[in-house]
């Protein structure tokens, strides 16, 4: 297994069983415009086959690597990973997670799925590099990743046994403000990837502060069948939630109709550089 490490102390690499073999590449992290092109350095260097991507801000479990190679023995193009909340005190906290990673919480569900987690993720490393040069666009978003991979009728996988601790912000205008620009990222280069023409833009663009929260809301409360730890913080967490899901739409909307603007720029701002409360 290798670990590529960018700007992070040795304190950042994932504790390991006895007895696995990695190899730790160490990368400085140059100055970052695109989110997307950093992940494709990481895809660069990287020589082993599975590239797991985590963020420093989601804490992965002890056996979170080797349960992670035992899954991509399969025939799965991704595979995503479980999630527990590194702050869960806060209120907000919860209900972000649910948010953000309702789909995949704990305890989610083993098995192939259509779609799986974003940010934090997994893939083979020959079916990145056969996406050619569309790769580093199609990095900037796994939905859009993983639409592609779709098309090419490739199989994805939930490992629930790989789990990880996500932190969240503990303020709502934290959350909105990582989430709009994310979903407008996702929104334009989703319209350029496809080459849609105008028309479908605008009719997305008009539909998606609609039609998004709707699914979205959808989607969560059918993954949370046979969840039942779960519901109760759902239930309270849902104006939380239901606020969200209407924020991210507006920004998505927006990278349908006027593309990325300043997306790029705030996805990393608040990705990489802002701090998240520890409550």
């Amino acid at each position: 297994m290798e670990i590529i490490i960018v700007d992070l102390a040795p304190e950042g690499v994932p504790t390991l069983t006895a007895g696995t073999e990695v190899t730790v590449v160490y990368l400085s992290r140059p100055q970052i415009k695109r989110w997307g092109r950093a992940r494709l350095e990481a895809v660069r260097a990287s020589r082993a086959p599975i590239m797991a991507f985590i963020e420093d801000h989601c804490f992965p479990a002890r056996n979170w690597a080797e349960t992670l190679i035992e899954a991509h023995a399969g025939p799965w193009a991704g595979v995503g990973y479980a999630f527990t909340n590194a702050n869960p005190k806060s209120y907000l906290s919860r209900a972000s997670m649910l948010a953000r990673y309702g789909l995949f919480t704990h305890p989610a569900r083993r098995g192939p799925a259509r779609f799986i987690s974003g940010n934090n993720v997994s893939y083979k490393r020959d079916i990145l590099i056969g996406l050619g040069e569309r790769l580093e666009t199609l990095l900037e978003i796994d939905f859009n990743l993983q639409e592609e991979l779709i098309r090419q009728e490739r199989s994805m996988f939930v490992e629930a046994r790989a789990l990880a601790a996500h932190q969240n912000y503990t303020s709502l205008a934290g959350e909105c403000r990582a989430g709009q620009p994310y979903c407008r990222l996702l929104a334009a280069h989703r319209a350029r990837v496809n080459a849609w023409g105008a028309p479908r833009r605008v009719f997305y663009g008009i539909l998606t502060p609609i039609g998004a929260p709707a699914i979205r809301l959808a989607r969560l409360i059918g993954s949370l069948h046979g969840r039942r730890t779960l519901w109760r913080t759902f239930v309270a967490g849902l104006p939380v939630i239901t606020f969200m899901y209407l924020s991210d739409a507006i920004g998505e909307s927006a990278g349908y109709l006027w593309g990325i603007g300043d997306a790029e720029r705030e996805v990393l701002r608040y990705e990489l550089e802002t701090e998240r409360d520890t409550s």
